[in-house]
């Protein structure tokens, strides 16, 4: 059996993410001046500045993912629970599925949600697919948490959404780039204090949450287009610099970095609707 270190802190927890994540995709209350014309507002948390962005995430077309290998049978990491595995490609990224028998979900079901990541997103897949590692894993219930994610592995239950897989991609992304440069959550502390704006209630709660929940509004931001990307640096100069260090750091794709095409022989994984 392999050694599963968990996360620092409560970072494994995630409890309520799922829900608060879910309603990103709820169309925001209309904002209206005393002329009853809309009135423009300035977002009170970062994550009212890409709630009006998030269904447009889920509706955009994708490149497809790419099923390479599988499935083979499985011992999930955790647990040494019965499950499959499969090896993917998306663009230039192969990373692993593994999902628990009992969750009775499939490799679709992944790469539904995983193939709606931005490009710079995908090394957190690449980062938990290294040797010994499950990859994506799904579980049927992780005690109540939407997901658990360190650099050691990304775990989630079926429910959980592209906006989860974000969330976690910042734990995973950050602890890549602090085992290359310590004390990256000291100085996000205080970037955040400097920066004298809530990312949301979830980050409110501690340092390394922030850190994820921001790394959540950059990616929908980003996949939103680069004047977005402009207004979130403006309202959070510091976090900004900071987390595209942690990407740099981290080996994440610079913006725009072309991939390598895909070779027809593979097939594409077919789309299903996330079940749960």
């Amino acid at each position: 059996m392999h050694a599963v270190t968990l996360p620092r802190g409560p970072r494994h927890a995630c409890r309520g993410l799922l829900l608060a994540l879910v309603a990103l995709a709820a169309a925001p209350p209309a904002m209206t001046g005393a002329d009853g014309r809309e009135a423009p507002a300035t977002p009170v948390r970062l994550v009212d500045h890409v709630r009006p962005l998030a269904k447009a995430m889920l509706e955009r077309p994708r490149e497809a993912a790419q099923v390479l290998e599988g499935p083979a049978v499985a011992a999930m990491r955790t647990d040494r629970s019965p499950g499959r595995t499969w090896m993917a490609r998306l663009g230039g990224t192969t990373f692993r599925v593994t999902t628990q028998d009992a969750s009775k979900v499939g490799v679709e079901h992944v790469l539904e949600q995983v193939q709606r990541l931005p490009a710079r997103y995908r090394r957190c897949l690449e980062i938990v697919s290294e040797p010994q590692k499950d990859g994506v894993a799904v579980y049927a219930d992780l005690q109540g948490a939407a997901a658990h994610g360190s650099q050691d592995y990304l775990n989630m239950i079926p429910a959980a959404t592209v906006f989860v897989v974000l969330h976690e991609a910042g734990h995973i992304l950050e602890q890549r780039a602090t085992s290359r440069k310590p004390g990256i959550l000291s100085r996000w502390a205080t970037a955040a204090a400097a920066d004298r704006i809530s990312v949301s209630a979830y980050g409110d709660s501690i340092t390394h949450e922030d850190q994820a929940e921001f790394a959540l509004v950059y990616g929908i931001a980003l996949d939103a287009g680069p004047e977005h990307l402009e207004a979130l640096k403006a309202l959070s100069p510091r976090r900004f610099a900071l987390w595209e260090e942690i990407l740099a750091l981290a080996a994440a794709p610079a913006p725009g970095a072309a991939e390598p095409p895909v070779a027809p022989k593979d097939r594409p994984a077919k789309a299903q609707a996330p079940k749960g």
